[in-house]
């Protein structure tokens, strides 16, 4: 995989933090707010979307991309959350990392160092399921 692959301790890192995203981002947010998670998810990704519009002022460059990664990755993960429900979220994070265990391995098992790899790894996650 492009990245570097992933072990159990980097899984674990993402349902922590996915999961986070859900339990403090959306539901104790909605519940502080006084408003439903939906509402409150909707909320989430308009910030986020105006944060992105703004992180070209941050001046250095490393850090610029890194934090427009992470706010890329949790804007991208409460779309899918907001598609699949958010009562379903947990079934979403382990969707999620399966995905990534799948793709790691095809790459490392079966296509690394072959040509057109990425291609094909690509090509492959468009036919696993999240």
């Amino acid at each position: 995989m492009p990245l570097c692959g992933f072990n159990q301790k980097m899984l674990e890192g993402l349902v922590a933090f996915q999961e986070g995203l859900v339990e403090h981002g959306i539901l104790e947010r909605s519940t502080k707010k006084g408003q439903t998670p939906d509402r409150t998810l909707a909320d989430e990704l308009s910030d986020m979307t105006g944060f992105l519009a703004e992180t070209g002022r941050i001046k250095d460059p490393k850090i610029r991309e890194v934090t427009e990664a992470l706010t890329r990755y949790a804007e991208a993960f409460y779309k899918i959350v907001e598609s699949r429900g958010v009562d379903n979220y947990k079934d979403t994070v382990r969707a999620l990392n399966d995905f990534y265990v799948k793709m790691d391995d095809k790459f490392y098992q079966e296509l690394e160092g072959k040509p057109e790899d990425m291609r094909q790894l690509a090509e492959y996650l468009n036919k696993v399921a999240v």
